[in-house]
């Protein structure tokens, strides 16, 4: 009892520091005039709001702001948009130095964009993020017509080791809803590229300095155009680090070969790349080049290479490549659910011998450009190099688009149709957690799983039902046994109900032939948490929210 009481205490404090924080925050405003900022000339606290006068700069130096863990500092613009352009300094917007902040473009409900970085000179970047800087969110920038990348986010190894591996690392890096267009290098340029080190010069003595890591890191709902490099190159990202959502198209303008991917996984990185859609650049549509352990799923890849050296073969571009350039001897790599369309030679080209049980499962590939190159057809679509450890499963594979039924795909939709080959024709892939779509629909929304990167439901019957008269359940929230009916919906025939639990996996299914009071029991198999009811008959995918609460 006393414990509890304690820790009730503590709890208290906690939230009475909280709320009082919060309640005591303050707003500083920065003129437009304004190009330096620097967190030591004010008396900023974490949770502070930084608002950046609506106006355009030659450019703009921010350095030594530090948030903390629960009270980010938020710069953001004031009264319309911060332009940035210039012709003759080395940087659009430098931030060095600084931590636990949140830089948005969401001042103005009417801007989508609030900062815009719309010119740097030859060889700059747009938006460089440097100087041990960690521990932030960056959002709703437009950045157009930069020198060189778009966003570099990485703090370069020194000779006395402050910044390299092992002495410093940057975490909980998120960049997303950004729009980028014109783009002399890189899109995003995040983290180093040479996680094996590199040689240098040290106080006149040859030295390998090894490049910091990075953990935590989403980019994530960013729209890339035009890059002349590549769309999105992360590196040196060991630990949970995720890509998706993304539009990466017309990349690689410059047809550099190794400097043209629409997404690099570079070396020393892991973790998942999913639900981004690639298109019509000059490079591979995929390059991963990482530890093991990466998840690439639900992404869509058209016309990768189709207009690099179009008339000459041996110049080799795939939907997805992968390596061993930094892989962990045994650990795996698995390619699923993919939709990849035309791409200039194969489907995905895989080298990676260290690797060991490599997974390629629910893949659609259609027309590779090397059919008729190999002996073997099937190694247009999926190419294996000698000595690799791999399964493969429910893919498919075809020359052309006449069969597979996608819904259209002159207009480049690659949705199913009801009479796609596809559907119900993939192997269960929730184990490796994948378990919803590229429109994050839930996988399955049938009764097995569909191949590619689509799951197909009758669109137009897709809702989520808050209606209450509806659905009933009852009680909500519940301690895992709760009662449902359907007085209202139009349910005919069989039809299932699944639950699914936080973490996205299906715990339960029933089938039902009728409308009738159904009480549901899973207090064994829940946790506490937000779960998911999923109701589907031959015409209706209808789901809606519970919170299920067990007792400690």
């Amino acid at each position: 009892m006393k414990i509890r009481i304690f820790y009730s205490f503590i709890l208290l404090v906690l939230i009475t520091n909280q709320l009082y924080s919060q309640n005591n925050t303050t707003s500083v405003s920065i003129p437009a005039s304004q190009l330096i900022i620097d967190g030591n000339n004010y008396n900023i606290n974490p949770g502070d709001t930084i608002r950046l006068s609506s106006g355009i700069k030659e450019y703009l130096r921010i350095s030594n702001f530090h948030g903390d863990s629960l009270h980010y500092i938020v710069f953001i613009n004031d009264s319309g948009s911060v332009i940035i352009q210039n012709n003759s300094h080395p940087f659009g917007i430098l931030i060095v130095n600084s931590s636990y902040f949140k830089f948005t473009g969401t001042g103005v409900d009417t801007i989508k964009y609030g900062f815009k970085i719309l010119k740097t000179q030859a060889n700059m970047n747009g938006l460089n993020i440097s100087g041990k800087t960690t521990n932030y969110e960056i959002d709703h920038f437009e950045i157009a017509n930069t020198g060189f990348a778009g966003i570099m986010a990485k703090t370069d190894p020194v000779c006395d080791l402050s910044t390299n591996y092992g002495y410093f690392t940057q975490y909980q890096t998120s960049i997303h809803d950004n729009y980028l267009h014109d783009i002399g290098g890189e899109g995003f340029y995040i983290g180093h590229s040479y996680f094996g080190g590199y040689q240098t010069n040290c106080n006149g003595q040859a030295d390998t300095l090894y490049p910091h890591e990075l953990k935590g890191v989403r980019i994530f709902n960013n729209y890339l155009e035009n890059c002349h490099w590549d769309g999105i190159q992360l590196g040196c990202a060991t630990e949970d680090c995720e890509i998706y959502g993304n539009i990466v198209t017309n990349y690689g303008l410059d047809s550099i070969n190794g400097q043209n991917s629409g997404i690099q996984i570079s070396g020393g990185t892991t973790g998942k790349c999913y639900n981004n859609l690639i298109s019509n650049g000059s490079g591979n549509g995929i390059n991963v080049f990482g530890l093991g352990n990466n998840l690439i799923f639900n992404n869509i890849i058209l016309n990768a290479g189709k207009n690099y050296f179009v008339n000459n073969p041996t110049q080799i571009v795939n939907g997805i490549f992968c390596d061993d350039r930094t892989t962990i001897s045994g650990l795996p790599f698995m390619f699923m659910n993919n939709t990849i369309i035309n791409p200039k030679t194969d489907g995905i080209r895989f080298y990676s011998t260290q690797s060991n049980n490599n997974k390629f499962f629910n893949n659609i590939i259609i027309h590779p450009g090397s059919l008729g190159n190999y002996s073997n057809i099937n190694q247009s679509y999926i190419f294996l190099s000698n000595g690799v450890n791999a399964s493969l499963s429910n893919n498919y594979f075809a020359p052309d688009m006449i069969n597979i039924n996608f819904k259209d795909s002159l207009s480049a939709n690659f949705k199913l149709t009801a009479i796609s080959p596809a559907l119900d024709a993939g192997i269960d892939v929730s184990p490796y957690g994948i378990n919803f779509d590229f429109d994050n629909i839930p996988r399955p929304s049938s009764f097995g799983y569909d191949i590619g990167a689509y799951e197909y439901v009758p669109e137009i019957f897709i809702q989520e039902s808050n209606n209450m008269d509806e659905i009933h359940i009852f009680p909500n929230p519940n301690e895992g046994i709760f009662t449902i009916s359907f007085p209202y919906m139009n349910l005919s025939g069989n039809f299932k109900l699944k639950i699914i639990n936080p973490l996205g996996k299906i715990i339960t299914e029933h089938d039902f032939n009728s409308k009738a009071i159904q009480t549901i029991n899973i207090s064994k198999l829940a946790v506490s948490g937000l779960y998911t009811i999923l109701i589907q008959s031959e015409k209706h995918l209808i789901y809606k929210k519970i919170i299920i609460n067990k007792p400690n």
